[in-house]
């Protein structure tokens, strides 16, 4: 399969109609009465996912449709996060990799 590259392009030009439209539109306050308050814990856990994700990367893996089939089914939601924590875990413990593999150093 190769890689698929596409150039967004502005083909749309503003006019200066639409412009004195969108600059004549009053502003109305919003209405925030359905959105819940945030707790401390809430923003704390929102920083907190922010902060995680500055330390990760895109990454693709090529696994046998029984293998991803087995962490969906054993797993359930959060799979690829499971998936991600057990490598953390081998990165730790290269001899659990060098067993299972039968590697001699």
């Amino acid at each position: 399969m190769g890689i698929v590259q596409s150039t967004l392009t502005n083909e749309y030009q503003s006019s200066d109609e639409d412009l004195a439209r969108l600059t004549a539109l009053k502003d109305r306050p919003i209405d925030y009465s359905d959105i819940p308050e945030l707790s401390d814990d809430d923003v704390a856990e929102i920083k907190r996912q922010l902060d995680e994700g500055k330390n990760k990367r895109m990454f693709s893996l090529r696994l046998s449709n029984s293998t991803i089939e087995w962490w969906r089914n054993t797993i359930g939601a959060g799979y690829t996060t499971a998936m991600g924590k057990l490598l953390e875990a081998a990165r730790k413990h290269p001899e659990w990799i060098k067993e299972s593999l039968k590697i001699r150093s």
